[in-house]
């Protein structure tokens, strides 16, 4: 029955009836606000098809489908052959050493070649920058990564578009490449590699005092549009320091200079960013990682000890605010032993450092977690892990 058809019998209710006239009437009156507001939203819709407003919210869709399923492909190959599942010796891996000035320094090393402990060359000039020293990320070659920055502003690009050096050479950083230069102020933090994000959850991100908040991934259309992420602090004089990716129920471990170790429940952090983490205000975190049941945690000192904690290990804090797990003995800590990072890490990866004298190398994971040490006395400045199996981040 159509809506003229009802005011014709409610016309008659109401000359039958009388007395039902005012409820008729309201019946009449809500059924109008309805049929005003359904005009509304379709005159709206009707304007943003006219001047192309929705058209552009769709196509911005495709173009993020589109970017996601590049993505998809570059992890498993194009024919959906997993890259895991390859020969070793046709695979290469990417060590990316960046600083805090967006210099990244490429060195592309085929699998093949990594047995054992191996030296992969030196960077001649002066290491730190800005008061932050170099940091490592191994990744796949057909990789993309997120740049994050100081401010919270983001950046993509491919990893073949930065230009690779010589392994075995010596580097400066005016070699390295400069794939977006920070803005004034900002300090390059970190870089995320991206191909696993179309089959994760969140984004984690930590900040240097121990901020932590996630967003959902399916927010990544607009992070990427934006080209903004966020600092993911709290404090005015807090800066971004990781991100990464997660899926649900999984475990977020944080590691301090000071030793301490903190155990996240993923499902249970905010979408705000918080304090997690209780330091001293000398201490600051070195290290943010997903870590998984097959793997141990690798934390080295600035001396090169080496301490290994089994994933069992890492307890889920139940407060708020914790104080984490010891790791450094306070005897350890008066004589000024400090962790200057550390890895989730299988016995058959490798493990790449930077020492102070700006040499990179490589060692078995197995055998650095059984001799306790890299380099015993010789200075640290970065850790990082190239998973034994190919084709896959450290943080797969």
């Amino acid at each position: 029955m159509t809506f003229a058809d009802k005011i014709d019998e409610w016309i008659k209710e109401a000359e039958t009836r009388p007395g039902s006239a005012l409820m008729i009437l309201k019946l009449i009156a809500g059924r109008m606000r309805d049929l005003s507001e359904r005009n509304e939203e379709l005159l709206a819709e009707n304007i943003a098809l006219q001047d192309g407003t929705r058209v552009q919210e769709y196509q911005k869709r495709i173009v993020h489908l589109e970017y996601q399923l590049d993505l998809l492909k570059r992890r498993f190959g194009a024919d959906g052959e997993a890259l895991a599942e390859l020969p070793a010796e046709t695979l290469t891996v990417n060590l990316l050493v960046y600083n805090a000035r967006g210099r990244i320094i490429r060195l592309e090393i085929g699998l093949e070649a990594l047995s054992g402990q191996r030296a992969l060359g030196r960077i001649m000039d002066e290491l730190s920058a800005d008061g932050e020293l170099p940091r490592l990320l191994a990744i796949p070659a057909q990789e993309e990564v997120l740049l994050l920055f100081s401010s919270g502003r983001i950046s993509t690009r491919p990893v073949t578009q930065i230009p690779a050096l010589e392994v075995g050479g010596s580097w400066s950083w005016e070699q390295a490449a400069l794939p977006d230069e920070p803005h004034a102020g900002e300090l390059l933090a970190c870089l995320l590699p991206l191909s696993r994000l179309p089959l994760m959850d969140f984004f984690l991100q930590a900040s240097r005092r121990g901020c932590v908040k996630k967003t959902m991934t399916s927010m990544a259309q607009t992070v990427f549009s934006n080209h903004y992420l966020g600092k993911g602090a709290i404090q005015k004089a807090d800066q971004a320091f990781e991100v990464v990716l997660s899926q649900k129920k999984e475990r977020f471990a944080l590691v301090t200079s000071e030793g301490r170790l903190l155990g996240l429940d993923v499902d249970h952090l905010s979408y705000a960013a918080e304090d997690r983490i209780r330091l001293d205000a000398t201490d600051y975190l070195v290290a943010a990682f997903g870590l998984h049941a097959d793997e141990s945690i690798l934390c080295l000192t600035q001396n090169g000890k080496v301490i290994q904690r089994e994933s069992g290990f890492l307890e889920l804090s139940k407060s708020p605010l914790s104080r984490g797990q010891a790791l450094i003995p306070p005897s350890r800590l008066d004589q000024g032993t400090r962790f200057i990072g550390a890895v989730a890490a299988r016995e058959t990866d490798q493990i790449v450092v930077l020492d102070g004298e700006g040499q990179l190398t490589v060692h078995l994971a197995g055998e650095v977690a059984g001799a306790g040490s890299i380099h015993a006395g010789a200075l640290m400045l970065s850790i990082g892990v190239i998973p034994a199996v190919a084709g896959k981040s450290p943080q797969s």
